[in-house]
């Protein structure tokens, strides 16, 4: 049974990253090919979801959700249930890496604009040189169709499907084609793509630590002010409202 923590109405899995990669590693073994959901909801997510209801279903019908914010922290710790670690996809990303090098896994990466998905696949290959990544493309479909990328990932049948598109579009491509892909898990990575193709530079150490990436993020990108609006929005509902659990469309 999931030991999860339900935040405006999103249930979010109380792991650290050893247990989302032990959760992955099972979903892979047990999915025959059948397209299991892996979610990481932050604060942005969780608040999107309040005025969307398809996403707010895509994110309560995933089979893993990993907490990937300061706020998702924040939250626990209101209901004192507190999270045991923040996974920020990043990191999610490089375990499963890890995992699936020794495990023998096969991955496809989908998402990101131009040279960034074939950066991406040099620049791991360094550090996981046996890693076997059968395919990647870029997110925004210039060159191929939608259908003819889908028929591509199909005929490789990969064991990881990295969808890094941003959010809500990644897990909305992801549901819409859940049926069709041949893939035993797909994963939503948001901006990672561009972080380890070198695109973006990752936070100092002394800035991960004191988990303010978000700000270091808003310094690099300032277009981000817009999606970083909701954030006093977010922490004044969790911290005013009665019952945190309940979310936009619960009954």
């Amino acid at each position: 049974m999931r030991n999860t923590v339900r935040i405006l109405g999103i249930d979010i899995d109380n792991i650290d990253i050893d247990e989302a990669g032990i959760l992955t590693k099972k979903l892979i073994e047990e999915s025959n090919k059948t397209c299991k959901v892996i979610v990481a909801p932050n604060t942005e997510f969780i608040m999107m979801a309040q005025k969307d209801e398809e996403f707010y279903n895509i994110l309560r019908n995933a089979e893993l959700a990993t907490p990937d914010s300061v706020g998702v922290m924040i939250g626990g710790k209101i209901q004192k249930r507190p999270f045991k670690q923040r996974i920020p996809g990043q990191a999610y990303f490089r375990k499963i890496l890890e995992i699936g090098e020794k495990e023998g896994w096969t991955f496809y990466l989908l998402g990101g604009e131009d040279d960034v998905p074939e950066l991406t696949v040099s620049n791991v290959k360094k550090d996981y040189p046996n890693l076997k990544i059968v395919g990647y493309h870029e997110g925004f479909f210039k060159k191929d169709s939608e259908e003819d990328v889908i028929k591509e990932i199909n005929s490789l049948k990969p064991n990881v499907l990295f969808v890094a598109m941003g959010a809500p579009i990644q897990e909305k491509w992801i549901s819409k084609h859940k049926d069709e892909l041949q893939v035993d898990v797909a994963a939503g990575q948001g901006g990672t793509f561009d972080y380890e193709a070198g695109k973006i530079k990752r936070a100092p150490k002394i800035v991960q630590r004191l988990c303010i990436e978000w700000l270091w993020r808003l310094i690099l990108q300032p277009t981000r002010i817009k999606r970083m609006i909701v954030l006093p929005i977010y922490l004044t509902k969790i911290i005013f409202t009665k019952d945190i659990t309940k979310g936009s469309y619960d009954k």
